[in-house]
């Protein structure tokens, strides 16, 4: 299996190489402007990947048309046209992909369209011939969903109501209390009733304000919007639609390692203690599982809840290689090859999962979002089976475990066991996924062990890196927007500078709002959007005692320095770590919890190189798989 393609252009520092072959391991480059030929092995160029000497040649040729890319932005950002029509154009090419439509005729693919289109509610369905272009550039891009983003930011008033925001509100409370609330009322009924609330509302204005009557055609528009679902259910009732659309969903099918991966995550069943034996919490760990293989491509462990700063860590755990496992184990001689960019992520209908941050980062990174079956956790089984293998084959045989139910806590606190540190926890895991899980028969895949069924695909479908490591943190942070003032950029009580900032204010227009992605991790610095040069400028705080601090973090010390060192200027590090002291130190559970949540107790702090690991404070972890039987797993706790 290699990482690296043949011809493939990457850049060591200044230099530009070619991959010329690559045999067991060993990757041959060739200088492209000396034409000299060097020899590296694959764990070394991925080493230098990683430490971000080494850039891979594919950058971004397309970028989503999102709030970042414009000045004028749009009052409501999740309605944004460009994503909504580029969610379409994703949505079609998939579902016909799935039929097999492409190798039909042209009869057969206008009916699979016209098919597709009423599953979508689609009331304007695309030609063929705009179909086959869309295929078309999908394909040449090397299947990156960026070659389908839409320009919509450079179209003209089309799609944009005419109708004031009085009238639209009309229209649709007429749509909920006579169209959806009777199982016979039509459009000419909504149409009525429109016609005479307006005329009423028009009694009390002069005639210069006069709203106008929408047409009956927009009426009828806007209940072609309604989903048939919600119509089932206005007529039929919900029991009923739930009937008559569950027979409509079908399997997800793969055929090649990350093509699809499933993301999920739950409390482990088991109390940690911090290094004086006392229980601190649950863990949350968010798992990445490759749907095809059943490997794990990564994970994240934290006591901060849940959250996008734990789906961040675990996405981005599962595209990078994990070139520290020799550094953080090394009389383990662990082996995890499982990484690397995948086309779709499946994940559930969580507050995390639809956050803007993570629509944003998805498409910036070029990966199709999905989500399951609301309330149907058989969307995507492998990973919840994962998850209760994972609790039930380990932690439910470690000491401080709470088992899954309540009732089977008789007799027995698992506050009072718990010995295992957050540390030990994650070394534990990485243990069992790499020695235990990926070697294991599986019975999904024939009695093939994931990690088979994952070399064995390997070869055809080698793993590939799109982007560039520091890209990549760029991409997965917290997304906001703010105004770009002369002395900076304020955010989340804090104010962030760079020299660039000052060039970029005096291109944009006056009171222009600009785009900021910010790492959840470290409030020392953030990344604000150039629409101009269409790169990021990154800003720095002004106060350094932050630098290195979550977010979260930074807040908690900037206001306990103001409250109780108003006088006497403190280090904000050492706030935060008298703070998590004293909570950690209480005699209840909820107050160590908090204090492990203050200290920042999670995975990314450990699972780095230690070039980059901040020993002092321990962070989020990263993990992911499943399984469909539950097997015994016996590790020796020290």
């Amino acid at each position: 299996m290699s990482t690296f393609l043949k011809d493939q252009i990457v850049f060591r520092g200044d230099a530009k190489f070619r991959i010329i072959r690559s045999i067991e391991g060993t990757v041959q480059l060739e200088n492209t402007a000396t034409g000299e030929y060097v020899k590296s092995t694959s764990d070394e160029l991925c080493e230098e990947y990683m430490r971000g000497y080494l850039r891979v040649g594919i950058g971004r040729t397309f970028r989503a048309p999102s709030i970042r890319a414009s000045i004028d932005v749009s009052p409501d950002a999740a309605c944004d046209p460009g994503k909504i029509d580029t969610r379409r154009r994703v949505e079609y090419l998939v579902r016909l992909e799935r039929l097999k439509a492409f190798g039909a005729n042209h009869k057969e693919l206008r009916r699979l369209i016209q098919s597709v289109s009423i599953e979508l509610n689609d009331p304007r369905p695309p030609h063929i011939t705009t179909v086959y272009r869309w295929r078309r550039r999908y394909i040449i891009a090397q299947a990156d969903i960026r070659s389908l983003i839409a320009n919509v930011d450079r179209r003209g008033g089309r799609g944009k109501s005419r109708l004031l925001d009085t009238v639209e509100a009309l229209i649709e409370e007429k749509i909920e209390s006579v169209y959806l609330a009777s199982k016979s009322c039509n459009a000419e009924d909504v149409y009525d009733a429109v016609f005479l609330v307006i005329q009423h509302a028009n009694t009390t204005r002069v005639e210069s304000e006069w709203l106008r009557v929408p047409s009956f055609r927009t009426i009828q528009r806007r209940i072609s919007q309604i989903s048939a679902y919600d119509r089932a259910v206005a007529k039929y009732g919900e029991r009923e639609a739930q009937r008559r659309f569950a027979d409509q969903k079908y399997a997800r099918k793969v055929s090649r390692i990350l093509e699809l991966v499933e993301i999920d995550h739950t409390p482990i069943d088991c109390m940690v203690a911090d290094e004086n034996g006392v229980a601190i919490g649950r863990p949350i760990i968010t798992v990445v599982l490759d749907r095809f293989s059943r490997c794990v491509l990564g994970f994240s462990l934290s006591l901060a809840g849940y959250g996008t700063h734990s789906v961040f860590e675990a996405v981005r755990h599962a595209l990078m290689p994990k070139t520290y496992l020799s550094e953080l184990f090394p009389d383990l001689h662990l082996s995890w090859d499982c990484y690397g960019w995948f086309e779709r992520i499946l994940a559930d209908n969580g507050t995390e999962f639809h956050a803007d941050a993570f629509r944003d980062a998805m498409i910036s990174l070029g990966i199709v979002l999905e989500f399951a079956a609301s309330r149907d956790p058989n969307d995507k089984p492998h990973v919840e089976r994962f998850l209760k293998t994972l609790n039930y084959s380990l932690f439910h045989k470690l000491p401080g475990t709470t088992l899954a139910k309540i009732h089977q806590r008789v007799g027995f606190k698992a506050e009072e066991d718990a010995c295992l540190t957050f540390g030990q926890v994650n070394e534990i895991i990485h243990i069992w996924i790499t020695s235990y899980y990926h070697l294991r028969p599986h019975r999904g895949l024939n009695r093939r062990s994931p990690i088979q069924v994952w070399n064995e695909s390997a070869q055809a479908f080698p793993p590939q890196l799109k982007l560039d490591a520091d890209e990549v943190e760029v991409e997965l942070g917290a997304l906001a927007e703010s105004a770009l003032q002369h002395y900076g950029i304020d955010l989340n009580t804090f104010t962030y500078v760079s020299p660039e900032l000052l060039g970029l204010r005096r291109l944009l227009p006056p009171k222009s709002r600009v785009t900021v992605k910010y790492p959840l991790h470290d409030a020392g610095h953030i990344h604000v959007w150039d629409p101009i040069a269409n790169t990021y400028i990154r800003a720095d705080n002004k106060e350094d005692d932050y630098v290195g601090l979550t977010v979260e973090q930074a807040k908690l010390a900037k206001k306990a320095i103001e409250d109780e060192y108003r006088r006497t200027r403190a280090n904000a590090k050492e706030v935060i770590r008298q703070k998590a002291k004293e909570a950690m130190a209480s005699k209840e559970l909820k107050k160590r919890k908090r204090g492990a949540r203050t200290a920042d107790t999670a995975s990314r702090n450990i699972n780095k190189p230690m070039k980059q690991r901040d020993v002092s404070v321990p962070r989020s972890v990263v993990v992911g798989n499943e399984n469909d039987d539950v097997q015994d797993f016996n590790i020796d706790v020290l």
